[in-house]
């Protein structure tokens, strides 16, 4: 259908246009010029330095394109300002003919300082009595003490009067200040020494200081914006600092943030705004920002919710993942260790953790996170490893060791984790948690006899009673006085009833005082009475006295090796060292029976056996018996066999057979601390099976330069040194280039976990992060703030700029930060 409009063809359009064309053009000709509105300036009003500056900036607002240029600002006609135009031409290479103002100022600020070296110096010319000297190219620049050349951007060449000027001292600095800023300067003679003077001199560096601020804002139209928005940024930033400040020592703590309010001026609010709260009362800043912006609601810019600050946690455990990943590709090898252990909601949690060496040679642990609900099967777990490295952008053929408890689904010889990961990467050595095999040693003595069992049952038994009710730990502490309580068994590390036995040994009568004066007590109920009188029965008994002293001083000792191999710079060598210790220790003191069981007579007064205490029974002699060959044992010898004999063959037997897998897992290595003491046909040999096993990792010159290291240590007379302090050495005195097959394996042998000892200290951090009041944490939440307890030191090290910064360029915000 027709809208009723004429329609025309497309020459008689383009006709109509171009008559339209020519109106317009005939009416804007009639319109008066812009510059017909501004009253003509005068020479004299343009070096005034107060009016000059505004009428520059009115002649800015009309200058052309041609302004861009460096030689003319204001190319308005004769004609229309009725005066020379060489009164407004200002050449910006010459800063002789600069007009001190704002707009030049602001040229030279935007567009830079031209030096003109490239000129004709020959106009530089001055006379002296001895010669004539002239401008040198190498007074643009200057040598520092050490040799180094630095350049003179702020020295100018001036053509037209053959003198050099300071380009920011002209367009900042005082009048007075010297000849580099009002007339120039041509002292050829002492140019150098008077050039280093003005630069290092404080005016110099002020000038040059404004002139870079000018820079950030000159030649732009919207300068009062600018500043407007930098004081916005300035504002909102120092706001954001304190909030990652607050955030970075709650975490760093494993505090929860969050209340059951997110007020500010509640009770019931959280740490994040109770710490807010406390900053405020010595922060006027602070204070003022919560008063406008604590209670302004959702839906407004305040960043003093929990969303932002669930968001600078997400940061700050990203850079702290992404670093640990950066600095163990650097390493390049690795090993992995991982446990499990339920939280308090119920969900299993995979902790993974990760060795390497630093720069300095140094083996570090690392927590990477908490993996939920992995399953406890061999295939599950190797799945959960493998996603973790892959997700890292690990490579696993870098893996060069791993370290797990000794359960069956982690040590599994053919079908445990360390098995499947075997099965990828062969060069991926396991070894068992030298503390856990500890606890195994012990755990097999204390089940391999009846007295033994009896022993730590009743120390448990004795806890229990004394502390299931306060009136009788009351009467406890007044007999022990200063000396130690008695102490529960631990459940995880069994070293640690080391503790529970050395209460017992040392508050031997003040326990029996406390046992006798509850049964003594009239009271007392007949059933506490009853239990008291059980547990006073072992002592006054030569066994239990002496399981007491005996099992004190073998705990010492275990409990002394077990902390120090839950150390991270523990080395493979150092738990054969101690395991090998123990077995000395052990075999020594199989001939101390006598020792003990004069101490134990000495604390308990008993010198009779309960063997000895009973009656006789006497066996009907058979026909062919003689009287000789009837054998009865007295209750110290049968003792002394069946008991303390026992006890310390299950040590020695298990401390042998679990300590040889850490010397077969050391023997290839341990040639490298020890190489002094070699001869050149051993290490060859023992190079030449190294490289044989690490084909890929250990060059052939391997060989030389453990020869080359044998006689470096033997020049510095420091023949013996561990694997560790070896690296460090070559770390430190830069000697990897000299040595880089023998720093190669220092490092594989180093990266190889002793302990899972990280893992189970991460099972702590758990406990504090995922509390009862937390038990609905979420995994990436949880795994965030888990990395940023665990790893707090890291997190020290993290500017606050840099995670703002984060923060602003990751997320669309109302405010420019």
């Amino acid at each position: 259908m027709s809208d009723g409009r004429k329609r025309f063809s497309g020459s008689e359009y383009k006709k109509r246009a171009k008559d339209k064309e020519y109106k317009e053009s005939k009416v804007l000709n009639k319109i008066p010029k812009l510059s017909t509105f501004f009253k003509p300036a005068t020479p004299s009003s343009l070096n005034a330095p107060d009016n000059g500056q505004q009428h520059q900036h009115d002649l800015e607002e009309i200058e052309t394109s041609k302004c861009e240029s460096d030689l003319v600002i204001n190319n308005l006609t004769t004609s229309t300002l009725n005066m020379d135009p060489a009164t407004f031409y200002i050449d910006y290479n010459d800063p002789a003919k600069w007009i001190i103002n704002d707009v030049t100022r602001d040229y030279v600020a935007k567009h830079g300082i031209n030096q003109n070296l490239n000129d004709d110096f020959t106009c530089s010319k001055r006379e002296y009595p001895d010669k004539n000297r002239f401008l040198n190219k190498s007074l643009f620049v200057r040598t520092r003490i050490n040799g180094e050349v630095q350049s003179r951007p702020w020295l100018v060449f001036s053509k037209s009067t053959g003198t050099v000027f300071c380009a920011p001292c002209r367009l900042f600095g005082s009048a007075h200040l010297s000849t580099l800023v009002t007339i120039g300067f041509n002292d050829w003679k002492n140019a150098v020494r008077k050039l280093n003077d003005h630069e290092n001199s404080i005016p110099h560096k002020t000038s040059t200081v404004a002139l870079i601020e000018r820079g950030k804002t000159a030649g732009k139209i919207n300068q009062e914006i600018v500043l407007q928005l930098e004081q916005e940024t300035n504002y909102w930033r120092n706001i954001l600092k304190r909030i990652v400040a607050t955030v970075r020592s709650l975490v760093i703590r494993g505090l929860p943030l969050r209340g059951s309010e997110e007020k500010f001026g509640s009770y019931h609010s959280g740490n994040f705004i109770m710490t807010l709260e406390l900053l405020a009362e010595f922060d006027p800043f602070l204070s003022e920002h919560i008063r406008h912006y604590g209670k302004i609601g959702s839906g407004n810019t305040s960043y003093l919710s929990s969303q932002t600050y669930g968001e600078f946690i997400q940061i700050m455990a990203e850079k702290i993942t992404k670093q640990i990943v950066e600095e163990v590709k650097v390493s390049k090898y690795f090993s992995i260790s991982v446990d499990s252990t339920p939280d308090v909601s119920h969900v299993d949690q995979l902790s993974f953790i990760i060795r390497y060496i630093s720069k300095d040679g140094t083996p570090i642990e690392r927590f990477l996170k908490f993996i939920a609900n992995t399953g406890h099967k061999s295939e599950q777990l190797a799945d959960a490893v493998f996603d973790t490295l892959n997700q890292y952008n690990l490579d696993i053929k870098n893996c060069r060791g791993q370290s797990y408890d000794n359960a069956s689904n982690m040590a599994g010889k053919y079908t445990g984790l360390q098995a499947r990961i075997k099965e990828v990467i062969p060069l991926a050595i396991y070894v068992p948690c030298s503390v856990h095999s500890l606890n195994l040693v012990g755990i097999s003595a204390v089940d391999c006899c009846e007295k033994s069992t009896t022993y730590f049952r009743y120390l448990q038994e004795l806890y229990n009673f004394f502390t299931a009710s306060t009136h009788r730990w009351e009467i406890l502490l007044f007999y022990l006085k200063k000396s130690k309580c008695v102490k529960s068994l631990s459940q995880t590390r069994w070293s640690a009833r080391y503790e529970a036995g050395k209460s017992l040994c040392t508050s031997w009568s003040e326990i029996k005082n406390a046992l006798q004066a509850i049964i003594d007590d009239a009271n007392e109920k007949p059933v506490t009475k009853f239990d008291a009188s059980v547990l006073l029965k072992p002592f006054n008994t030569i066994e239990m006295c002496f399981m007491t002293v005996f099992w004190n001083e073998v705990l010492e000792r275990f409990h002394i090796v077990n902390k120090k191999l839950q150390s991270v710079n523990i080395e493979l060598g150092m738990i054969v060292e101690l395991y090998g210790s123990l077995e000395q220790y052990i075999s020594r003191i199989r001939n101390n029976f006598e020792e003990y069981e004069g101490k134990a007579i000495q604390i308990c007064g008993e010198m009779q056996y309960k063997k000895d205490k009973r009656r006789t029974v006497k066996r009907k002699r058979q026909f062919d018996e003689t009287m000789n060959e009837v054998i009865t044992e007295t209750g110290k010898e049968d003792f002394r066999i069946n008991v303390f004999f026992v006890i310390l063959d299950k040590l020695n037997a298990e401390l042998v057979r679990r300590g040889s897998s850490y010397k077969n897992l050391c023997v290839k290595f341990d040639f490298l601390t020890n190489i002094c003491s070699f001869d050149e046909e051993i290490i060859s040999e023992k190079t030449r099976a190294l490289i044989e096993q690490y084909p890929n990792d250990i060059e052939e010159s391997f060989t030389n330069e453990c020869l080359h290291l044998r006689d470096h240590l033997f020049f510095k007379s420091d023949k013996k040194r561990n694997a560790q302090e070896l690296c460090k050495m070559l770390y430190t005195n830069d000697l990897i280039d000299i040595y880089p097959n023998v720093t190669t394996a220092l490092r594989m042998y180093l990266c190889t976990f002793a302990t899972n000892c990280t893992a189970e200290r991460s099972f702590s951090a758990l406990k504090r992060v995922k509390s009862h009041l937390r038990s609905t944490l979420e995994s990436d939440r949880l795994n965030a703030t888990s990395i940023l307890h665990i790893e707090s030191e890291m997190l020290r090290s993290i500017n606050y700029d840099d995670i703002i910064d984060d923060f602003a360029s990751k997320k669309v915000r109302r405010k420019m930060l």
